[in-house]
């Protein structure tokens, strides 16, 4: 009966550990988790955040899953960006939804620019005015 209860509690403590390790492979290919950003315009501050990044190299961070991109002005959901932090330019080729007070605004991608002073949204886009 104990060699049964050593075999059982040994077998718990390996998969916890086999368990451990999967955890540590999965967090280990990500550069960032959580990270956070600001695009600063003349007009207003960028808030970028992301539930991963990556570096692709010394200033372009490729930003994945939940990116938000929030000012007191508007929202924008996606899911992959590459934020460069140097040009302070964001590019994403993703189904992307940009929404103020009275515009929505769905496209396929999006590129902001100019220290985030413009917005250039690519490919189907569709255009809801309140």
């Amino acid at each position: 009966m104990i060699g049964f209860l050593f075999f059982i509690f040994y077998k718990y403590l390996n998969s916890a550990d086999e368990k451990s390790l999967v955890l540590n492979n999965i967090i280990s290919n990500v550069d960032i988790t959580e990270p956070k950003f600001a695009i600063n315009n003349s007009k207003s501050k960028i808030l970028v955040t992301a539930r991963e990044g990556n570096f692709l190299n010394k200033d372009e961070i490729l930003l994945n899953k939940n990116v938000l991109f929030k000012s007191k002005n508007f929202v924008i959901e996606t899911d992959n960006v590459i934020f460069d932090r140097n040009k302070q330019t964001a590019t994403s080729k993703t189904k992307s939804i940009f929404k103020s007070e009275k515009t929505q605004i769905s496209s396929d991608g999006f590129d902001i620019y100019d220290s985030g002073n413009k917005i250039k949204f690519f490919g189907n886009a569709i255009i809801i005015l309140k």
